[in-house]
C-alpha cells in the first residue's frame, strides 16, 4: 500500500467504513478513504482512497486516487492515479501519472497529458500496451525488487 509517497496517506481525514453505502454527489475538502460503496459523483481537490473492502462506481474528478478495492467509471486525477496489486478498475483514466502495481486488474483506456481529455476529430489516440489501449506518449517502466509495479507516464 506504500506507493503513494509524501503525505498524502496523511491526508485521508474521513473515512466511510464497510457496511456504509452512499448514492448521489459526494464532495470533499480534505482526504477520504472509502471502505464501503459509493455510486454517483464524486469531486475533490484533494486525495481519494478506496480500501480493500471498497467498491466505487462513479465519475471521479480528484487530484489524487490509490485503488485498493473496487472502481467501475471514470477517473479524472489531476496529479496521478495508483492501482494496488489488490486493485480492480474498469473503466477510462484522464491523468498526467498512471501506477499500475503488478497483479492489479485494469480494463479500459488510460489517457495521459494535455491531449489527453481532447482528442482531434473525435478519435482517441491510443495504442496496445499488454493488450490494453493506452496514449502513444506512455513509457512502460517495470521495477524490479520486492515492490514491483508498472509506471505508465
Amino acid at each position: 500500500m506504500g506507493l503513494i509517497q509524501g503525505k498524502s496517506l496523511n491526508e485521508v481525514s474521513s473515512f466511510l467504513s464497510e457496511g456504509v453505502e452512499l448514492s448521489g454527489d459526494f464532495y470533499f475538502s480534505k482526504g477520504v478513504r472509502i471502505g464501503g460503496i459509493v455510486k454517483g459523483k464524486i469531486r475533490a481537490d484533494a486525495s481519494l482512497e478506496i480500501g480493500p473492502s471498497g467498491k466505487v462506481e462513479a465519475e471521479v474528478e480528484v487530484r489524487r486516487i490509490s485503488i485498493l478495492g473496487e472502481f467501475n467509471g471514470t477517473i479524472r486525477a489531476s496529479e496521478r492515479v495508483e492501482i494496488h496489486k489488490e486493485g480492480k478498475v474498469l473503466g477510462e483514466i484522464f491523468s498526467p501519472c498512471l501506477i499500475i502495481e503488478s497483479g492489479a486488474f485494469f480494463e479500459g483506456h488510460c489517457n495521459m497529458g494535455d491531449s489527453a481529455s481532447s482528442d482531434a476529430g473525435g478519435k482517441k489516440a491510443s495504442s496496445e500496451f499488454g493488450g490494453k489501449k493506452v496514449s502513444p506518449e506512455v513509457v512502460a517502466k517495470k521495477a524490479s525488487g520486492k515492490n514491483e509495479f508498472l509506471k505508465l507516464n
